[in-house]
């Protein structure tokens, strides 16, 4: 079905008028995981088509997410949108995609990266190893593990057949990444049901102040798991980084999302939109909570309306 054969009744009651700042956005920036994607993990050739019929007009596009960078380039490639800019593992990194000679071979321009400092790495790295806990490091566009039990290797079995993306084996703790200063731009405790998660949490918040690292808690279906991120680092503020490179000003954003970690993110965007399976600290925040689900191409809806409205600006160009 065609993009404009969809419904736009896309939000409840009439948020615009609501609005202190500028009606009027130039680029929006889409939460991947529950948001933009369907709950099997696939980005809708509706959605992607409408997305790039947007980008075409003017309309700046930026995808923000948890992941890491490699895997948003499959959803970036089926976009097909040249120099899409990414914020990714959180907004600890940010970079511009382009077509490449393959979808494998992107052509990849860094934009700003906030890394771990080798201190809190360390600590991580000894936090785990105190534990038993699982502890992967995210270096470029790679993953790397230190398995050490059978709990930890059906860890990486899971990550790498549900998440998409292989995990580095190695064997020294991280210590040569460390001796050459090749630090992470996140780490994550993977958690299996053998882990007292609410411990885990417990020790990670007593080993790290707040002034020291960033921990977001996470889930998908098959685990629980902790981020450990630079301390001035958030979604919301990799928004604002990427937003400076495109010299966007930020109240000429929307945001959308779903999840704990969107909560910054939507709060630092001019209009901070909910998706309906958004979880409830981020409809309590958002401006505008939508009637339809990631599964019913709600982040579309919204544009659309929008759209309608007269509310994109598409003045611009393309960036």
């Amino acid at each position: 079905m065609p993009p404009n054969d969809i419904p736009s009744e896309a939000v409840s009651g009439s948020p615009y008028t609501t609005r202190k700042k500028s009606k009027r956005y130039r680029m929006v920036a889409l939460d991947l995981d529950g948001t933009l994607l369907s709950s099997n993990g696939t980005l809708a050739d509706v959605q992607a088509e409408y997305l790039r019929g947007l980008s075409e007009k003017g309309f700046i596009l930026c995808l923000a997410t948890g992941r890491s960078a490699r895997r948003t380039y499959d959803h970036a490639a089926k976009l097909q949108i040249p120099r899409l800019p990414i914020v990714c593992n959180n907004g600890a990194r940010g970079l511009v995609w382009s077509p490449g000679k393959s979808e494998d071979d992107p052509v990849i321009a860094d934009q700003f990266q906030f890394l771990v400092p080798k201190g809190v790495a360390q600590r991580a790295i000894d936090l785990a190893n105190k534990h038993g806990f699982f502890l992967q490091y995210y270096y470029r566009d790679s993953v790397y593990a230190n398995e050490k039990s059978e709990s930890h290797y059906t860890c990486t079995k899971k990550y790498t057949e549900r998440r998409g993306i292989r995990i580095q084996h190695i064997e020294d703790d991280y210590q040569e990444m460390l001796d050459k200063d090749q630090l992470p731009t996140k780490l994550l405790l993977l958690f299996d049901s053998s882990v007292d998660y609410d411990n885990a949490l417990q020790a990670t918040n007593d080993a790290f102040g707040p002034s020291e690292a960033t921990i977001v808690p996470g889930s998908w279906k098959w685990s629980r798991f902790l981020e450990i991120l630079n301390a001035s680092n958030n979604k919301g503020m990799g928004l604002q980084h990427m937003c400076e490179q495109l010299k966007v000003p930020l109240d000429e954003v929307i945001a959308i999302g779903d999840a704990n970690n969107d909560i910054e993110f939507l709060q630092m965007a001019g209009l901070g939109v909910a998706v309906k399976n958004a979880v409830p600290e981020v409809k309590e925040i958002a401006d505008v909570t939508l009637d339809f689900t990631n599964d019913d191409h709600g982040p579309m809806r919204i544009l659309q309306e929008l759209e309608e409205k007269g509310e994109l600006d598409f003045h611009h160009g393309r960036r």
